[in-house]
């Protein structure tokens, strides 16, 4: 597989976890990482697919009526590993279309069995949050 291919399945995998964040699909989300895999939000730290699934429901309230929009993203490939940091806006969905928050995404992924999964991801909220 290419470089580009490469980058172009973990771009799937970034749009795929934000996607299926704003129609709540948790399980799928879940699917992206790998088993140890690790999720830093701004209301906590998750460790393995069980403490994930947990915070992402634990956001769900928070995120319901929302978008998230994934931009500028820049993947970096070196064998079956990668890291690709992506800026998120976060806007309303139904009512006024404002932005509700800003950071920035930074991943880490492996490829295993020929399947790119997320290692890690921490969310970097910008400070006028």
């Amino acid at each position: 597989m290419s470089v580009v291919e490469d980058k172009f399945l973990i771009q799937e995998i970034i749009h795929s976890y934000s996607i299926h964040l704003d129609i709540e699909r948790i399980d799928v989300i879940t699917e992206l990482f790998v088993e140890d895999g690790k999720l830093e939000l701004r209301i906590g730290k998750a460790k393995g697919k069980i403490e994930i699934t947990n915070l992402l429901q634990q956001i769900l309230p928070h995120t319901r009526g929302k978008r998230h929009f994934i931009t500028n993203t820049l993947i970096e490939c070196d064998g079956d590993e990668a890291f690709a940091q992506s800026y998120l806006l976060v806007t309303e969905a139904i009512e006024s279309k404002e932005t509700v928050l800003t950071g920035v995404y930074f991943d880490t992924f492996v490829k295993i069995d020929g399947t790119w999964k997320i290692h890690t991801r921490k969310l970097v909220v910008d400070l006028s949050n």
